[in-house]
């Protein structure tokens, strides 16, 4: 981490490096959830109470986000360092989605899925094949060096990219940890082969970033050296953490998956439920 640029702009006499629109937005993210667990499910008694986790799971989600895009960390990667950019993105796509869907209610997601097209649209984009695509191949075509510098030099155009990554992950990740009856995750056997199919098609995408023997991008090759380690090592860094950082967390899900699903397979209770359940029972 470049510490001196980052202890430049926590100490400056601005707050331009902190972002306030992003902590505006926060806040008001922070405000409708706590509308609709609390008056609005109160008015349309939608549940008794509002679960203290769901609450956790959401807090921890808009904590993750700030600090990506609410502090230094978002300058330095704008303007620096390809590999703090990166971290920005397993930040929002590997830890800030999947506390976000933990967080929603499943009530809540009940309440809205009695519109139709929220329900048709919904169940098309959670579909674990049209989920998976579209987060491999939209995050592999942002990735391409048109549109990578095209972020870098509009910054309204980062924050396009951004939020494209945030809505792709959701998808990605709902087939693993939704808790929603109606839009339910995966069977756990079905997950770890999910989770498995997400990690090799991510292959093609951080390895040339790694073994490429000049950097991919002009902006950050051209950008001040902040911490002495050179473009191309920094975009080495960069594909470094997008595979140990994306694939730390997948694993730990993949395992989790595959441990719960030789549980219930072993699990004569689950053996005997499923048997009854059987229409050849």
């Amino acid at each position: 981490m470049p510490w001196g640029v980052l202890a430049h702009s926590m100490t400056s006499h601005t707050i331009r490096f902190w972002y306030p629109e992003v902590w505006a937005v926060i806040l008001a993210f922070c405000t409708i959830y706590f509308y609709l667990v609390g008056p609005f499910r109160e008015r349309h008694q939608l549940a008794p109470r509002a679960e203290r986790r769901d609450t956790l799971y959401f807090l921890a989600a808009m904590f993750v986000l700030l600090v990506s895009e609410g502090t230094p960390l978002h300058h330095v990667a704008e303007k620096y360092l390809f590999s703090v950019h990166m971290t920005q993105h397993v930040l929002l796509t590997m830890v800030m989605a999947p506390l976000f869907i933990q967080g929603i209610p499943a009530w809540l997601i009940r309440y809205f899925l009695r519109y139709p097209w929220i329900r048709k649209t919904l169940t098309f984009l959670t579909r674990p094949v049209v989920a998976l695509i579209t987060f491999n191949a939209i995050n592999a075509a942002w990735h391409l060096p048109l549109f990578y510098q095209a972020v870098l030099i509009h910054h309204w155009f980062h924050i396009v990219q951004h939020v494209v990554f945030v809505l792709t992950a959701l998808m990605m990740w709902w087939p693993i940890v939704s808790r929603s009856p109606e839009l339910p995750p995966l069977p756990y056997g079905a997950q770890a082969l999910y989770i498995f199919g997400v990690l090799m098609v991510q292959v093609p995408l951080f390895a040339p970033i790694i073994f490429a023997d000049a950097p991919f991008y002009e902006f950050y090759a051209a950008a001040p050296d902040v911490w002495g380690i050179g473009g191309l090592s920094d975009q080495q860094l960069a594909g470094a953490v997008m595979e140990l950082g994306g694939m730390t967390v997948m694993v730990y899900f993949m395992a989790r998956a595959f441990f719960r699903w030789v549980r219930e397979e072993t699990s004569p209770k689950y053996r005997a439920e499923r048997y009854k359940s059987s229409p050849t029972a």
